[in-house]
């Protein structure tokens, strides 16, 4: 994927772009009846049966919601023999929910996965549906997606997820606060390092983060790993069939993590808050930096105005992994293999990410889209604009990290970190847990 954001971003800002896994707002769940205008090149449903398909979404949120319930309202309107039934859980639940219907073996007709891993266990054990004839039947629609994003879910030829939102992480920051102090944009970790320690002497919460929900340390880690570990240990490694993790940049990852904390850089009691306190801290001025994604600009224009901006996160000096990898990834709407009526799940899928759908849905919510010409001035903020046009120089994507591993070796990471963060396990207790979950997920898949 080398220079791949690059061509990315160069086709998506000419023709007039990119994710582990967050949304905003509470965490309640909320289910719906609901969505279409036309999609193109609809597959013929019109029947005198009425179908009634289930769809498992992510975004329960008063910020978000509403956007589902009306697309999937219009699409009942034009198409009155197909009731979809959407229930929307948290980003923490829903990988909880999918884990339990997965061992059940009832997952809803449409569901939502992220990219990489996440998707690739789903059609390792049978439960998505393989989408490929579906794509090479109506060319239009699949060359309509950024090729990064839906390369993310093919797998050996074969693709089971349809990305319908891009995302990737960017260090964001108080303006106010930074003119205050003097303080200018780091561009190494050094210098990210030292802006710490002037917040911190100015007695302000150098960065926000809270770890109650453990896969906020998630992008963090990733990142570090990405920029400590090089690329073909990487790989070796997220693999459940090879993994080992056994690279000294795996251990020196998390200790720079750790080190943050102890160094009083994250502030107080990091495990007993979640990212959406945080995230709440940051917009009232309580810190000087946070770590998000693109697909929660929205939460920040509104409500810090002009006061927030960001830049790249730091490049780490003479470490073996990738300076210009930066961390993101896409979700994916995938379909269950044991769909009854796959045709018109498509065909739903469809509507959802055409061109003028995904439009939509970054202007109207702020949830960047995949599709080519999908992001412009028209439908995003001039913020979203820059970030993407700034992301041109990142030559790899990483995906995050619990998705890119399985999910035992991802559970164990965040769960060994927060339990370092605690005081209660030293690096070496850390990587040692990992490296016994890799075993275990490696003896799985023998």
């Amino acid at each position: 994927m080398k220079k791949v954001v690059a061509l990315l971003m160069t086709c998506l800002i000419t023709i007039s772009l990119m994710a582990g896994c967050s949304n905003s707002g509470d965490k309640s769940a909320s289910k719906q009846p609901g969505g279409s205008k036309e999609s193109a090149d609809v597959t013929d449903t019109a029947t005198e049966e009425t179908i009634t398909l289930k769809f498992l979404s992510k975004y329960p949120e008063d910020n978000y919601l509403p956007y589902f319930q009306e697309a999937i309202a219009n699409y009942m309107s034009e198409h009155p023999n197909v009731i979809i039934e959407m229930e929307s859980v948290s980003d923490q639940d829903i990988k909880e929910k999918l884990s339990v219907m997965a061992a059940g073996d009832t997952m809803p007709d449409i569901f939502f996965s992220w990219s990489g891993e996440y998707v690739k266990k789903f059609a390792r054990s049978g439960l998505a549906l393989d989408l490929t004839n579906y794509l090479n039947e109506d060319t239009k629609w699949k060359e309509g997606f950024l090729p990064a994003f839906l390369n993310n879910s093919t797998f050996d030829d074969h693709t089971y997820g349809i990305p319908y939102r891009s995302s990737v992480i960017f260090m964001l920051y108080n303006k106010a606060i930074f003119a205050d102090l003097g303080l200018e944009i780091p561009k190494t970790y050094d210098e990210f390092l030292d802006v710490c320690e002037t917040l911190k002497s100015a007695k302000i919460t150098p960065i926000s983060f809270g770890n109650s929900q453990t896969w906020y340390s998630a992008w963090w880690i990733g990142q570090f790993n990405a920029m400590m570990v090089d690329a073909d240990t990487i790989t070796k490694d997220y693999n459940p069939e090879t993994g080992e993790f056994a690279d000294k940049g795996y251990s020196d990852a998390v200790q720079r993590f750790l080190d943050l904390n102890s160094s009083g850089y994250f502030g107080n009691n990091v495990n007993s808050k979640d990212y959406y306190q945080v995230r709440e801290e940051f917009c009232a001025g309580l810190s000087g930096m946070m770590l998000d994604a693109t697909a929660q600009f929205s939460v920040y224009e509104e409500g810090m105005g002009d006061d927030f901006g960001f830049f790249k996160f730091p490049v780490m000096e003479n470490e073996a992994g990738d300076p210009g990898t930066i961390t993101g990834g896409a979700e994916v709407y995938c379909i269950a293999s044991k769909c009854e009526y796959p045709k018109e799940a498509v065909d739903f899928v469809k509507y959802m990410t055409s061109l003028e759908q995904a439009i939509k849905q970054t202007k109207t919510v702020g949830l960047p889209n995949c599709i080519i010409g999908g992001i412009t001035a028209d439908n995003a903020s001039a913020n979203l604009v820059q970030a993407y046009k700034m992301a041109e120089d990142y030559t790899n994507i990483a995906d995050w990290l619990d998705t890119a591993v399985d999910s035992n070796v991802a559970n164990r990471y965040m769960q060994s970190v927060q339990e370092g963060f605690a005081g209660e396990k030293s690096v070496d207790e850390i990587m040692q847990d990992i490296r016994d979950a890799a075993e275990v997920v490696k003896d799985i898949y023998k």
